[in-house]
């Protein structure tokens, strides 16, 4: 019987370690992903805790969901519409202003760091939008 080659036997076990790293080097990533999807679900949960409640007088928050990379909390206006507001230009510059302190809490910076924008839409009895504000990673930086 004729003997390996050393350099073969090394080439085999170099390989077979290389499987077994890329293997558990998935297994840790799809862990990762799943827990970070965990994460993802149980902070949508706890935005959604008490739905719907009031979000400040004449105001209620009625629904908090995903619509694509953006988590949107819907705002219902309970006694103005659409086109009685004129321009809400000011309103939603304060808006982003409240919007900035939930920079500081983890849930969201988790959320933000993976690419999703906080959405705040302030709708009409008719689902009109009177606008959005939204709260992204880089508003967080300043």
């Amino acid at each position: 019987m004729k003997k390996s080659p050393p350099w073969l036997i090394a080439l085999v076990l170099v390989a077979g370690l290389g499987i077994i790293a890329g293997g558990w080097w998935l297994a840790e990533r799809r862990t990762r992903e799943n827990d970070a999807v965990a994460k993802v679900q149980a902070v949508l949960a706890g935005f959604q805790q008490g739905l719907p409640r009031e979000y400040a007088p004449g105001l209620m928050l009625e629904r908090v969901a995903f619509e694509g990379p953006a988590l949107v909390m819907t705002i219902r206006s309970l006694s103005r519409s659409v086109p009685e507001a004129g321009d809400a230009s000011q309103v939603a510059r304060a808006e982003k202003a409240l919007m900035l302190p939930l920079c500081d809490y983890p849930d969201v910076v988790f959320l933000l760091s993976r690419g999703v924008v906080l959405k705040r839409r302030f709708v009409d009895s008719q689902d009109r939008v009177f606008f959005e504000v939204t709260l992204a990673a880089a508003d967080c930086r300043r």
